[in-house]
């Protein structure tokens, strides 16, 4: 067996292989020691190699420590986000997750081990075996920080990578008594998916938001009709005798495309009548950010004169 063949089969793993697949391929132990000693593979780890001036890749080390590790092994928790491009680190980590008790130490590898990381937790991406985004998401609050855990939640809903609701059913799946980092995921996915606000609770941060503000109490779900008394919609709050609607979206819309189309409908057919409509999210109602007090405010003041038919 010459290089280039040992060179076709590792350009398949980003230019590294073991010495246990080099004797699968027919080769005879002897014959793959000389390759080593002729400087032909360098040592990454015990038993894995890689083909001389390859360059050296950040999926190269995730690969070289899969393999140095078992079969089962799969980058997880920040590598994993980081090939997911969810997060960007200027020198990520190389972490691996294995089922297994034991493993060999690998320098400059974090190795994880949990015992239930089975095959529907893990995808193959750019040649590298990396557990899925949801479960990257629910295993990455061991490692990392909540503003951390958050970014990458979100930005992977963002891309339509996941759904909130998706990322939940992974955490139902894998968490238990003492799991490190669930309670991170469990809180942010609390505040984006949740149950349904109750009224009585968005109205209460509301009026107090306008309190505070020195702003008129709004109408509370209130229903909107068009010239002929026909149903348009029912806002959240509403300022008739300005025709300005105020809408409190969740996150969840965010990764729901339909919610989206359906919410952007609705908008222009209150404008259509002549109705402007505001969006907030729940955070900066429910911080009282004053950004949102602000631009209710100027709108009031602009649309003064304007009045429900």
């Amino acid at each position: 067996m010459d290089r280039r063949t040992v060179g076709t089969v590792a350009a398949t793993q980003h230019a590294v292989i073991t010495f246990d697949q080099l004797l699968e391929l027919g080769m005879p132990p002897h014959h793959a020691q000389r390759f080593i000693d002729e400087g032909f593979l360098e040592r990454v780890h015990a038993g894995v190699f890689k083909v001389r001036g390859a360059p050296w890749t950040y999926e190269q080390r995730l690969v070289a420590a899969c393999l140095a590790i078992g079969p089962e092994a799969a980058a997880s928790h920040r590598a994993a986000a980081t090939v997911h491009h969810v997060l960007r680190y200027k020198e990520p980590p190389v972490e691996v997750t294995t089922t297994r008790l034991r493993s060999p130490e690998l320098e400059g590898v974090t190795v994880h081990r949990l015992s239930d990381l089975d095959e529907r937790w893990v995808t193959v991406v750019n040649g590298v075996r990396v557990t899925t985004v949801a479960r990257t998401l629910v295993d990455l609050g061991a490692v990392a920080a909540l503003s951390t855990v958050e970014a990458a939640l979100d930005r992977a809903a963002g891309v339509k990578l996941i759904t909130y609701r998706g990322v939940r059913d992974a955490m139902i799946a894998v968490a238990r008594q003492g799991r490190r980092g669930v309670g991170k995921i469990r809180r942010l996915l609390d505040a984006r998916i949740g149950e349904v606000i109750p009224a009585g609770v968005l109205n209460a941060r509301m009026q107090s938001l306008l309190r505070q503000a020195g702003l008129p109490r709004l109408e509370v779900e209130y229903v909107v009709r068009d010239a002929h008394g026909g149903f348009l919609a029912v806002v959240d709050f509403a300022s008739p005798e300005h025709l300005l609607a105020l809408e409190v979206d969740g996150y969840e819309f965010h990764s729901a495309p339909k919610a989206l189309h359906d919410r952007n409908v609705r908008d222009r057919l209150l404008a259509d009548d002549g109705w402007l409509t505001l969006h907030f999210d729940w955070h900066e109602l429910d911080r009282q950010d004053p950004r949102v007090a602000d631009q209710i405010r100027r709108q009031l003041r602009h649309r003064a004169g304007f009045s429900a038919r």
